[in-house]
């Protein structure tokens, strides 16, 4: 049945990923299974992105344990099997000196290129000189420019910033507080291989605080268990949070829109703020067709299709008063 009349209207040569692979595990598989049966010749996702805990990443609101080989090396076969391209989230801007080349993360990145059977694994990095040794030691791994990378340089992330990234990663996060200047996307060089971070929920014109925040998680990675950094970061978050009602660097359809209008092509969407795989799926679900009136039960059963394949991710509280990890990627 010909349904590409779903997407014609809005973004129709969009590439779209998400994050949550590790977080939610098996059930994004399953969004992405779902995805290729059910909509075929739509749309479908350009990378699924895990972000492992190890010395190359960040934990936001609880420390999580490092991840193991085994649950890792699940998840890429799971993914080899319904060949779904990964991409390997180290979003840790500050690496402990000591850790740049952490033998664990170099294990993660080998094996993400033997696992690769579209060929399109890459990795996002948010540390210049993790990037260095990834070059290195994996001089065909495609690596982009994670958006925390953005956020921690000292002067603004405008478009001279950005063109100097992209003569050094293959690709580039936009942060999306960045986006909201004024001639920015007409300066870049090259728009086709930067992608839009579409939900980040800090305040709009928070990257400061952003950035410090970044640090202190970059800390509690060396110490897990300082009291006072546990302190520190309760107090950062809430300060750094968009609270409801209050903008947020957020995009809505019609902003993506007028980005797309722009030339760029790649959107991203975090999963991992969210506590169960159902509202990033549903969030990523709505953003991806059209929202055109006449085509609403058509939109509604196809989505309603693809999310019918996510199992088991549910939250142990319904009341969802337990505390619940939140990330970035």
């Amino acid at each position: 049945m010909k349904t590409d009349f779903l997407t014609q209207d809005y973004l129709p040569q969009a590439a779209w990923s998400l994050s949550g692979g590790l977080l939610h595990g098996y059930c994004m598989v399953q969004l992405c299974e779902g995805m290729a049966k059910e909509m075929k010749d739509i749309r479908s996702m350009k990378a699924l992105h895990i972000t492992p805990a190890c010395s190359w990443s960040l934990d936001w609101h609880v420390q999580r344990s490092m991840t193991t080989p085994t649950a890792y090396l699940h998840l890429l076969g799971h993914t080899d099997a319904i060949k779904q391209p990964l991409c390997l989230n180290f979003d840790n801007p500050y690496v402990a000196k000591a850790m740049v080349e952490d033998a664990f993360g170099l294990f993660l990145v080998d094996e993400l290129l033997r696992h690769n059977p579209t060929g399109q694994n890459c990795v996002a990095v948010a540390d210049d000189r993790v990037a260095f040794v990834l070059r290195r030691q994996f001089p065909t791994l495609r690596i982009i420019a994670h958006m925390n990378r953005s956020v921690c340089e000292e002067g603004e992330p405008d478009a001279d910033f950005c063109n100097r990234l992209l003569e050094v990663y293959h690709e580039v996060q936009l942060y999306p507080g960045s986006l909201r200047y004024p001639g920015l996307v007409q300066a870049l060089s090259h728009p086709e291989r930067c992608t839009v971070v579409v939900n980040d929920l800090c305040r709009r014109g928070s990257r400061a605080a952003h950035s410090q925040a970044l640090l202190l998680l970059a800390q509690m990675r060396v110490r897990p268990y300082d009291f006072n950094y546990k302190v520190r970061r309760s107090e950062q978050m809430s300060a750094l949070l968009a609270p409801p009602g209050a903008p947020a660097n957020m995009f809505s359809r019609s902003e993506l829109q007028t980005l797309y209008a722009q030339g760029l092509r790649s959107f991203h969407v975090q999963a991992e703020q969210y506590r169960n795989a159902m509202t990033p799926a549903w969030l990523f679900m709505n953003y991806l067709l059209t929202d055109s009136p006449q085509y609403s039960n058509k939109t509604s059963l196809l989505i309603y299709k693809v999310l019918s394949y996510l199992t088991g991710d549910t939250p142990s509280l319904a009341s969802g008063l337990e505390p619940f990890p939140m990330r970035w990627d």
